[in-house]
């Protein structure tokens, strides 16, 4: 691999040439039964020659949507698609993609599928395909392994394919979709030295690189300019230019103070410090529900009762950076987590940090049916439920249709069908509701035997 540098003309990031451009770009997709899922809003984004853009979100923000958008591979509901400044008519032929899932045809050669990234060059001959292939081969460190079948070789060399198919075509953008998500850490950590490696090298015509992530330190040590993408619906948040010379040190403190300012970001969105309530005034009941609808992280009930009993036996974990190395899940599942821990009133985050509250010592200290008690108070008290459990207090059973068509009505950029699952099974450990997969309606449970008994 070379390791001349390219050139690129002395200007500005606002004055270099827009290679992929997003002007006010909403995105809605039409779901079941006629219903709508927004998915972006207004996004103004741009991707400009020589620079290395990675864009951070938490899964379901829609990172991966506006990656298609911004290539042409998905046609926004509202805006304006550009590539070098003219609207974009299909398929960005400037760009490629490389996906998380490797998405190699396991029938044909290591450079047959290669060659696949050539079907669009139709014009070309074989001698020069072949050249072509060879080239990119060569540029991502595939040599000898030109008859090698996928299944015979590992998931970063596979990874490698999908990324020398994508150079093959010799694109000015390359478009990384979770790339690097599906690599084992030390695959990964090197396959991405090896493409800044490429992109800053001459031997190719790749200007810029647009890769969507989620992991933090990733962005931090490949791009040039980061944005954080908000979720529900998608929507620009922080923007950061990134001078760390390359190669990166993670222990430079320009490094380690971007990657505080983006986990505060993301946190501080997800997480917010709001002040607590005021009690109720002397002789006013306590509300039922709280005064606002809303929504549910969709994350199961085994994940809070572990984040619980994590916090609960090691008192001293109480950052949510420590939290998300300690439970072995990315950050931004790490959040979501947290969030419907506090939600629950089990924990409070004040900052970054994580603290069980005094509910949640009292949750996890309690037996089984104490647990299930508290659990459907906590749970009484969103106003979320009250769409399902309003219906059960007058009939003992309702479709799981009605109950996605007001979850719609009332969370119009979530996810009714991913939302109804997570009602449900909170519902099911708190005793306050059950699914009947062949009716497909939300019932009242039945009473446990051991309650009768009692």
């Amino acid at each position: 691999m070379s390791t001349e540098l390219k050139s690129y003309p002395e200007t500005s990031p606002t004055k270099a040439l827009k290679i992929a451009e997003l002007r006010n770009v909403s995105k809605t997709f039409h779901v079941a039964k006629g219903r709508e899922l927004k998915v972006l809003d207004q996004i103004d984004l741009a991707v400009r020659e020589g620079e290395l853009f990675a864009l951070l979100g938490q899964s379901g923000s829609g990172k991966s949507t506006l990656l298609r958008c911004l290539t042409g591979l998905t046609v926004p509901s509202s805006g304006q698609v550009l590539c070098y400044d003219k609207p974009l008519m299909g398929v960005n032929p400037y760009a490629s993609i490389v996906f998380q899932t490797f998405a190699l045809y396991p029938w044909l050669t290591v450079e047959q599928n290669v060659e696949v990234g050539l079907i669009a060059k139709r014009d070309l001959t074989r001698a020069q395909k072949t050249e072509a292939v060879e080239k990119a081969i060569d540029l991502i460190g595939l040599n000898n392994y030109h008859s090698a079948y996928p299944r015979e070789i590992s998931g970063g060399m596979r990874q490698r394919v999908g990324i020398a198919r994508a150079l093959v075509s010799e694109p000015k953008i390359l478009c990384l979709d979770e790339a690097f998500s599906a690599l084992d850490v030390l695959t990964a950590e090197g396959l991405r030295g090896e493409v800044v490696s490429l992109w800053r090298g001459a031997s190719n015509t790749l200007s810029s690189i647009f890769m969507v992530t989620h992991n933090i330190e990733e962005a931090v040590e490949m791009a040039t300019r980061i944005c954080i993408l908000f979720p529900h619906p998608g929507r620009l948040g922080l923007i950061l230019e990134n001078n760390l010379p390359y190669p990166r040190n993670s222990n430079h403190p320009e490094f380690q103070r971007l990657m505080k300012v983006i986990h505060e970001t993301i946190t501080q969105q997800a997480l917010p410090d709001f002040p607590p309530e005021p009690p109720p005034a002397p002789g006013k009941p306590i509300s039922r529900a709280r005064a606002r609808m809303e929504s549910i992280p969709t994350v199961g009930v085994n994940q809070i009762l572990g984040l619980i009993s994590i916090l609960h036996d090691s008192p001293d974990l109480d950052s949510i950076y420590d939290v998300s190395d300690e439970i072995g899940k990315d950050f931004g599942e790490t959040i979501a987590i947290v969030k419907a821990a506090e939600i629950l009133e089990f924990v409070n985050t004040p900052k970054d940090e994580v603290q069980l509250t005094d509910l949640g010592k009292r949750f996890f200290e309690s037996d089984r049916q104490t647990r299930k008690i508290i659990f459907a108070e906590q749970v009484q008290k969103l106003r979320l439920f009250h769409i399902i459990l309003s219906y059960l207090e007058v009939q003992e059973e309702v479709s799981a249709e009605t109950v996605m068509h007001d979850i719609a009505a009332a969370l119009p950029y979530e996810n009714p069908e991913k939302i109804l699952k997570t009602m449900v099974a909170w519902g099911r450990y708190a005793g306050l509701m059950d699914f009947n997969a062949n009716t497909d309606m939300v019932v009242i449970p039945e009473e446990d035997e051991e309650e009768e008994e009692a």
